[in-house]
């Protein structure tokens, strides 16, 4: 099978695409908002990821924070895991559930 080359007049092209924007004006603020679609996805996808790497950054934080404060309570006369009860003790009451 023999190859058939392709010749292209980009000369011709160039005025044909001229000439199509001339007559459909409309198009140059169609083509940039297409365009710009993917740019606003793009945008809008690296601030949440930002935002939300910040909130697990926050929140590895307070964890942190949290098994550095019971480590303290832990180390500090504690008994076998339980801490100290100022005052009364509360206790669990049940309720039994009610029939409609």
């Amino acid at each position: 099978m023999a190859k058939k080359a392709v010749t292209i007049d980009l000369e011709e092209l160039a005025q044909r695409r001229a000439a199509f924007v001339r007559e459909n004006p409309w198009i140059i603020p169609v083509g940039v908002a297409i365009q710009m679609i993917p740019l606003a996805l793009l945008i809008h996808g690296h601030v949440k990821t930002n935002i939300y790497r910040k909130k697990l950054q926050i929140e590895r934080e307070k964890t942190k924070q949290l098994e550095l404060k019971l480590q303290s309570d832990h180390t500090h006369g504690h008994h076998h895991g339980h801490p100290r009860h100022r005052g009364h003790h509360q206790h669990f009451d049940p309720v039994e559930p009610q029939q409609l």
